[in-house]
């Protein structure tokens, strides 16, 4: 008899040894796994690069920028001709210089909170003549939406128009005025890649009176120019881009000519 509940001690204990070590290996199977720290996958920085330089077969032009901004305040080029630029208010000053002689000066000022005037000066030694003046109505995004001389105003080509935009912000047309009844509508297109002078600031103000074509304010870079009553102007523009989608070489179709492009990066 003892025996016989002996055996059976020994069942009961082996029956809860049993139910407690399948109860611990459940628990087990139920515990999820402790999760370690995985790595932040992020978008590479882009860069903000603005152009210091271009260079052709017969021309090289130099800009300088204020140290650490993207304002620019020189711009050298090697056949004599320079801008020098100084700000006051956040707005630009330009002197236009021939052999390091100032020969021209525009004068940007406010006359509300978002149009500008331009005032015009023929500069001889000391002497500032003025010129004429651009009334320039911009939107709130501080772009141009309408130009219009005061007197007899300058010799700027668009001196009366109206422009229009793409979604991206590119200029998409200008409507100049002829005369009474006369306009003559310019047409351009862009492609989507990242804008020579897209960080560049005033690029828009200080492109008015610079005296390159290829200087373009817009986000992305211009593709084409289509002036409908002088198509002897029209012309294209191709681009080899670099690994950061700026372009690092530009060709102008209309005058054949190639420009290297170099960059520096601007820091926050």
């Amino acid at each position: 008899m003892t025996t016989l509940k002996f055996k059976y001690t020994l069942a009961a204990i082996g029956l809860i040894f049993l139910i407690v070590s399948c109860k611990k290996r459940k628990i087990r199977k139920e515990e999820k796994p402790v999760e370690t720290d995985k790595p932040v996958i992020t978008d590479p920085v882009k860069k903000q690069l603005i152009p210091i330089k271009f260079e052709s077969e017969n021309l090289s032009i130099n800009l300088k920028y204020i140290e650490n901004t993207a304002f620019i305040s020189e711009v050298n080029s090697s056949n004599g001709y320079s801008v020098k630029v100084t700000y006051e208010s956040q707005l630009p000053y330009i002197f236009k210089h021939k052999n390091n002689i100032v020969f021209e000066a525009i004068y940007f000022t406010k006359t509300t909170s978002q149009d500008i005037k331009a005032t015009f000066f023929d500069v001889d030694g000391r002497v500032s003549s003025p010129t004429g003046s651009l009334i320039l109505k911009r939107d709130i995004n501080e772009q141009l939406v309408s130009i219009l001389a005061s007197g007899n105003g300058p010799s700027y080509p668009y001196k009366e128009s109206s422009w229009s935009y793409t979604i991206a912000g590119n200029l998409s047309d200008i409507v100049v005025k002829n005369g009474a009844a006369e306009t003559t509508p310019i047409k351009y297109t862009h492609d989507q890649k990242n804008g020579i002078f897209k960080n560049v600031k005033h690029a828009q103000l200080l492109f008015l009176e610079m005296g390159y074509s290829f200087f373009c304010a817009d986000k992305n870079n211009r593709l084409s120019y289509l002036n409908t009553d002088k198509p002897s102007e029209d012309t294209d523009f191709n681009y080899q881009y670099n690994t950061d989608d700026y372009p690092k070489q530009l060709t102008i179709t209309q005058s054949k000519q190639t420009f290297k492009i170099t960059y520096a990066e601007l820091k926050e």
